[in-house]
């Protein structure tokens, strides 16, 4: 029985990577033989927002990555020595896992009295272009984002192998590393119910955050509300920037048409009752919820990105893919969606053939066989 050790910061938020990350271990302890357990880095996280199967265990082991002071980001820069992952290290060695998958900003790499051995991996759960976002203005920003770079590339460089979740990403990362391996997403297609597409309803979801940019969506959606007051928006998610959105949603008087629905465990259902998906985020690593979207039959409308934005959706075919973040023509778009229904339930149809593409039996059988290559 081989044993594997997943490192993530905390499983208490509702994102894709806490809902891929546990979906994951769930199908593998139930299906495979594997003994599995996950360490949480943030203090006192020791609770998951999505179920996990009993015979996974969750521990905690705090470990601070930040780098507040200068002598702090002058020491991770040109030093790294990792100390920080002393208790996490000893950890690994004690319970002798085989497999170590980080997650987060987990290296691996502290250097201890102990010679156990095993294999290193690092997972890039977000796009490149998180790394190399060119909307900074600062110098000392760019620079350090420069070593932050720098630094990410060090590290995987000494891992055995680096995962991504499109090939995009793979293409990107092979420039500067030797191994890597694409692992998208997934999901359980077998008992997801068909959306009808007849509820009034335009659903967006994602945290409410910079990258996910609900702002162009609310300023567009003041285009489709006019035209087609009867239909609404719902937003699933929460976020920082929930107090700033309200209030561009009561400048724009939308209030009884875009709705903040905070986070929500039943996200299947609000897709069930929903009829148009639209994504607008500035980058994205693979699209979780796309995917979940397009297998309840939904059509979506989309900012082009990289990442897995244009891995799911195919333009003029399972819904649009809106280019230089048009807003005007987002608008228009969804817009084409609400009033033709026979086009709604084509790209329906579309989405959900694509969706099966990436079932959970499909991507996991891919996971089962590359640990058994290890």
């Amino acid at each position: 029985m081989k044993k594997l050790l997943y490192v993530i910061g905390s499983l208490e938020n509702s994102g894709g990577s806490e809902r891929a990350l546990t979906g994951r271990v769930n199908y593998l302890v139930e299906n495979y033989d594997y003994d599995i357990t996950i360490v949480t880095t943030n203090k006192n996280s020791l609770k998951s927002y999505y179920p996990i199967n009993p015979k996974v265990k969750l521990v905690n082991i705090p470990i601070s990555f930040a780098k507040n002071t200068l002598a702090e980001k002058l020491e991770y820069i040109f030093f790294n020595s990792h100390k920080e992952e002393k208790e996490l290290y000893e950890y690994i060695n004690e319970h002798k896992f085989d497999i170590c998958s980080s997650l987060g900003a987990e290296s691996f790499l502290y250097k201890g009295n102990n010679g156990h051995s095993f294999y290193k991996i690092k997972e890039n759960r977000f796009t490149y272009k998180k790394l190399l976002r060119d909307n900074v203005r600062s110098i000392g920003k760019k620079i350090w984002r420069y070593f932050r770079f720098r630094n990410a590339v060090m590290v995987q460089k000494k891992m055995d192998c680096s995962v991504t979740l499109t090939k995009e990403d793979a293409d990107f990362w092979s420039k500067y590393l030797k191994k890597i391996v694409v692992m998208p997403n997934f999901i359980d297609t077998e008992n997801i119910e068909s959306s009808e597409l007849e509820n009034k309803i335009v659903i967006a979801v994602g945290r409410l955050e910079v990258e996910k940019d609900f702002e162009s969506l609310i300023e567009s959606y003041f285009l489709v509300a006019h035209k087609y007051p009867e239909w609404k928006l719902h937003i699933y998610g929460d976020g920082s920037l929930k107090s700033k959105l309200q209030d561009l949603i009561n400048e724009k008087k939308l209030t009884d048409k875009v709705i903040l629905k905070g986070s929500v465990k039943n996200i299947y259902e609000q897709y069930l009752h929903s009829s148009i998906y639209v994504h607008t985020a500035v980058y994205e690593g693979f699209g979780l919820t796309i995917l979940e979207a397009m297998a309840h039959k939904l059509p979506v409308v989309a900012f082009e990105s990289v990442g897995g934005v244009k891995v799911l959706v195919k333009d003029n075919e399972n819904g649009f893919l809106i280019k230089n973040r048009d807003r005007v023509l987002l608008a228009e778009k969804i817009g084409k969606l609400i009033s033709d229904n026979e086009l709604r339930n084509a790209m329906g149809a579309k989405s959900q053939t694509i969706a099966h593409e990436y079932s959970v039996e499909n991507i996991m059988e891919k996971w089962h066989q590359f640990y058994s290559t290890i």
